[in-house]
């Protein structure tokens, strides 16, 4: 649960310089939606949920700091459609660099193309296309 992980420390911490999130998710609630009906389990229980959203990205106000968020399409651990409802939710928010990088047929890992793309974008220089 890392990439959920940082995703919530950064929504709680406006001073940060920016963030890279790897097959994570910013949007709990959805997440866990997600979660349960891959499980089959009941809906999100009106207490989890209240204090799921008191935690979650997508209930937070947004800050200024560029926000790189990288994903596997093919994720079965960690389902991307949380990590691209924190995109939209990031560029309706900010002003500043948002970049979502989609991998194709990537799982719930790291590639080498992703580590290229890290490193490039921690240097300033996209190579690739992405989500902006």
């Amino acid at each position: 649960m890392g990439g959920c992980m940082a995703n919530g420390i950064f929504a709680r911490e406006p001073n940060l310089g920016g963030m890279a999130n790897i097959n994570g998710s910013g949007s709990f609630v959805l997440s866990e939606q997600l979660f349960r009906k891959r499980d089959h389990r009941e809906v999100i229980p009106d207490d989890l949920r209240t204090r799921l959203m008191k935690y979650d990205p997508v209930e937070s106000p947004a800050g200024p700091s560029p926000v790189l968020l990288m994903h596997g399409d093919s994720d079965e651990v960690m389902p991307i459609e949380g990590q691209r409802d924190y995109f939209h939710y990031l560029k309706q928010k900010r002003r500043r660099h948002v970049d979502f990088i989609v991998y194709e047929g990537v799982n719930h890992q790291m590639t080498e193309e992703m580590i290229r793309d890290l490193v490039g974008w921690l240097n300033g220089k996209s190579e690739r296309s992405v989500e902006r």
